[in-house]
């Protein structure tokens, strides 16, 4: 399992301590392991934290299942057994779909289960109140402690245990506590509730009353231990294949590069982000995520085609389906189209899970850049409830009722500036088509500058990179042209002046919109280049040129 996708988790929710949250969390069926989850998964937010958190919980789990196995404090050559559920409960956790409750679940049962060995007398009594509160407090896993107590006693009385914990999914079911009869005795509990569970999931869950069936049968087969010890490590040596399987099918299914984007991003750690982008910079999400952090370093122009860049998709892909997701809210935030931004990150604000932490941020900051305190409020209220994002919260509260120091903000202010070209809460046409009002009201908006005249230029749309330049880079105080859109007009004005149907125009246009005699010079020597032949034109590469004749979109 990689680390990013654990990290991944904490974005899934937001713990607050808060008491009607965490009253509101225990009182539901199996709120006591949603609760230790959700604390758990807070201090996800370091991956590698998360790494040693997770298998440190994992090695409880083992130790417990072995406290319960085991006849004597001496008796550790059934560890090797012991480790198989954590083995394939770990590739489980592989699924992000899988609530982290799957595994605090299972220690509260196998801690239900070591309290229940100990009970000297009243087993049988005791036995129904742990799978009662067990059920309560973990939900469909008590199941388990049902079946293994069972297992434990070896008698008939035992089977009141399954009795009594059907009794209670059938009453949490009748109650509406739980959806559906899946939810109510099996993993499904703990899966995400509009998809279905995958049956590599019930591995985690079988595992543990076999592995105590296999410890009940030969302690009383008398077999020596030291067979068991090592037909342990066999076995344990054999399941880490099919669990290896587990993990590499999530990992396909959703690319573990996905999660290092979305934790760079949330960071803001931009040098990490273009990093990580550079396995592979040509795909269109990824290309956007670096774009996005070249952006918020102020290079994008700067630096555009250092990259392999295909096209205008590169700086922000068009969902057909209008499908929204994080790296949208990101993008268009970052694009100063923050009412887009907003509407994505309001419809990805909560889910089963709770609240997603980066886009109640996104929400509190536009709420300040509208001047809706009261609304912008009830957001930093919720960040201040969670230790990791109290400081971040504190920070922006300073500006609630407070028009000078948003305005003053650049961040806030210029957000704000932006908004008074937007009549819409969400984006009606495209990304690009809506960058020009925000431009016309703002148009020293810098980012949303450059990714307008990179949307163009990776468009190769020529005609309107050289409008875009009269329209936003003739003004006095307008920032330089970048050395890309420059190269664009220079080719340009040659090919205008050789194309029948192209209004053609000099360089001395050039000149006066920002390109200057080395970039002509440099194009001249591009020409020589390109007559000579491939090796000579290797040096171009990182040229608008280049990108213009060889590379297609």
């Amino acid at each position: 399992m990689n680390p990013f996708a654990l990290a991944y988790r904490e974005q899934q929710q937001l713990f607050l301590f808060d008491k009607t949250y965490l009253l509101g969390t225990l009182l539901k069926v199996g709120g006591l392991s949603t609760l230790l989850a959700r604390f758990i998964v807070q201090f996800f937010w370091n991956p590698t934290i998360a790494l040693v958190i997770t298998l440190a919980l994992l090695a409880l789990s083992s130790y417990l299942t072995w406290a319960f196995v085991r006849k004597t404090s001496k008796d550790w050559k059934t560890i090797p057994l012991c480790l198989i559920p954590s083995v394939f409960i770990w590739a489980s956790l592989s699924d992000i779909g899988l609530h982290f409750d799957f595994l605090t679940s299972i220690l509260l049962v196998q801690t239900g289960l070591l309290i229940f060995k100990n009970i000297k007398s009243g087993k049988l009594m005791w036995g129904v109140i742990l799978t009662i509160i067990l059920y309560l407090t973990t939900g469909s896993a008590a199941v388990l402690f049902a079946v293994c107590a069972a297992i434990k006693e070896r008698s008939w009385k035992s089977l009141c245990y399954p009795a009594v914990v059907a009794l209670c999914g059938i009453a949490a079911y009748l109650s509406a506590a739980v959806p559906t009869w899946a939810d109510a005795f099996t993993p499904s509990f703990y899966y995400n509730l509009d998809a279905s569970l995958p049956g590599m999931h019930w591995a985690g869950w079988i595992c543990l009353p076999i592995i105590i069936l296999i410890g009940e049968l030969a302690g009383q087969t008398n077999l020596n231990r030291w067979f068991i010890f090592i037909s342990g490590i066999v076995f344990f040596a054999v399941s880490c294949f099919p669990a290896r399987k587990i993990t590499n099918k999530f990992e396909r299914q959703q690319p573990i590069l996905t999660y290092k984007l979305e934790y760079y991003t949330n960071r803001e750690d931009w040098d990490g982000l273009i990093k990580a982008c550079k396995k592979a910079p040509w795909l269109p999400r990824t290309a956007n995520y670096l774009n996005m952090a070249l952006a918020w370093k102020g290079e994008l122009a700067d630096h555009l085609l250092d990259y392999d860049q295909r096209g205008p998709d590169a700086l922000v892909m068009t969902i057909k389906d209008r499908a929204v997701d994080d790296a949208q809210a990101h993008i268009m935030m970052t694009m100063g189209n923050v009412a887009a931004a907003q509407d994505v990150a309001f419809n990805l604000l909560f889910s089963l899970q709770g609240y997603c932490p980066a886009m109640v941020k996104i929400n509190a900051l536009v709420e300040l850049m509208r001047g809706s305190y009261e609304v912008a409020d009830k957001y930093l209220s919720l960040l201040k409830k969670a230790p990791h994002y109290r400081k971040w919260a504190m920070k922006y509260r300073g500006f609630l009722f407070n028009d000078d120091a948003v305005e003053a903000d650049p961040l806030l202010g210029n957000g704000r500036r932006n908004l008074t070209a937007e009549d819409a809460f969400i984006m009606y046409t495209n990304p690009m088509t809506e960058l020009f009002p925000i431009l016309d009201a703002n148009p020293k908006d810098e980012r949303t500058l450059e990714y307008g005249l990179c949307y163009l230029l990776l468009a190769k749309d020529l005609n309107s990179v050289k409008h875009f330049i009269t329209d936003y880079y003739s003004s006095p105080d307008s920032p330089a042209l970048p050395r890309i859109a420059q190269e664009a007009m220079v080719f340009y004005s040659e090919y205008s002046r050789n194309m029948e149907g192209v209004e053609s125009f000099g360089l001395d246009w050039c000149y006066d919109h920002g390109v200057t005699p080395e970039t002509v010079k440099r194009f001249e020597d591009y020409q020589k280049a390109a007559v000579a032949g491939p090796v000579s034109l290797k040096r171009f590469r990182g040229t608008y040129w280049y990108y213009l004749v060889h590379t297609e979109i």
